[in-house]
């Protein structure tokens, strides 16, 4: 990959494709200027990283590895892009310049360590490990150093991420009824619930408040204000909604497909997504609120765990 090509912003063009009964894929053509996206795909066999601009129908690889590539992320300043391998035999995080030399190991644990997240300055990174015997997350110099296990909780807690002012953690924790969206700070301590459990029961969904069936996989706005995740109902449907931090949930997908990955763009503007709506796992973009969903990788292999480079 040419080095700092990340950095290159041009018009781009969403060519429309499809059109899904009830999560609508726009028909009409869009001009975007947004940076690129890294993602995860098995397209050559297993997983491995790439990174595409949005109109790209051929990804460039990052990784060439005979062992599972995942859950990539770029660094604020976009020279870094950590992500999981188990390329030394088991789930490990690892970090690569932004043109995928130097793929360096952080961390080194008989257990799994996945889904890191950068802390807004870069200097940190929070993680997940089962190395206690169950999901927890960790935080760790960006040089991995200083492994800090900031959970200390006999719950499962997942899938951090940080605020955009460094100063707190969203996270998923199966800590009361179900699975619900947390926050803390960022050294563990102010745990708080955000979303809070309902039963599952047929008709229309509520009206937006912070109640969910479960909820997982959050990511911050650019401006602090609001969180995507992923609301599930016990079946093979997931949604992607925003929970505003000052008011309460809005559903963009519904419950047709399964609908994951939630990824917000540098300037707030749109969500990237993963989505099995049209037979097997894609990397889709929509408006941030919900509109104009639009696939953006078309491969019989899995697509998912997008995160878009900062616009600099």
């Amino acid at each position: 990959m040419t080095k700092g090509i990340w950095l290159c912003l041009c018009p781009l063009l969403l060519a429309s494709c499809g059109t899904d009964r009830k999560n609508p894929v726009t028909p009409v053509p869009e001009i975007l200027k947004v940076s690129p996206i890294v993602f995860r795909s098995t397209r050559d066999g297993n997983g491995e990283i790439y990174v595409m601009n949005p109109d790209s129908a051929n990804p460039m690889r990052m990784t060439s590895n005979p062992a599972a590539e995942d859950r990539p992320a770029w660094s604020p300043d976009g020279s870094k892009i950590a992500f999981v391998s188990s390329r030394d035999g088991n789930a490990e995080i690892y970090v690569m310049d932004s043109d995928s030399t130097n793929q360096v190991r952080l961390t080194d644990n008989p257990a799994a360590d996945t889904h890191p997240a950068w802390s807004p300055d870069g200097n940190r990174l929070a993680f997940v490990s089962v190395r206690g015997g169950h999901s927890q997350i960790y935080v760790m110099n960006a040089n991995g150093t200083d492994t800090t296990n900031i959970s200390n909780n006999s719950a499962d807690d997942a899938w951090p991420a940080w605020s955009p002012d460094g100063t707190t953690i969203a996270f998923q924790s199966t800590s009361g009824l179900g699975t619900n969206i947390y926050f803390m700070k960022t050294d563990g301590t102010n745990r708080g619930q955000v979303t809070y459990f309902r039963s599952p029961r047929p008709g229309p969904r509520p009206a937006p408040n912070s109640l969910v069936v479960s909820a997982c996989c959050p990511d911050w706005s650019p401006d602090g204000t609001k969180i995507a995740f992923v609301q599930t109902e016990g079946g093979p449907y997931g949604a992607i909604d925003v929970l505003t931090l000052i008011g309460g949930i809005t559903s963009l997908t519904d419950f047709s497909a399964w609908d994951s990955d939630p990824a917000w763009s540098p300037d707030g503007s749109r969500i990237a997504f993963t989505s099995n709506r049209d037979g097997n796992f894609e990397i889709y973009v929509m408006h941030a609120d919900g509109s104009r969903q639009t696939r953006l990788t078309n491969n019989p292999a899995i697509d998912d765990a997008p995160d878009w480079a900062p616009i600099k």
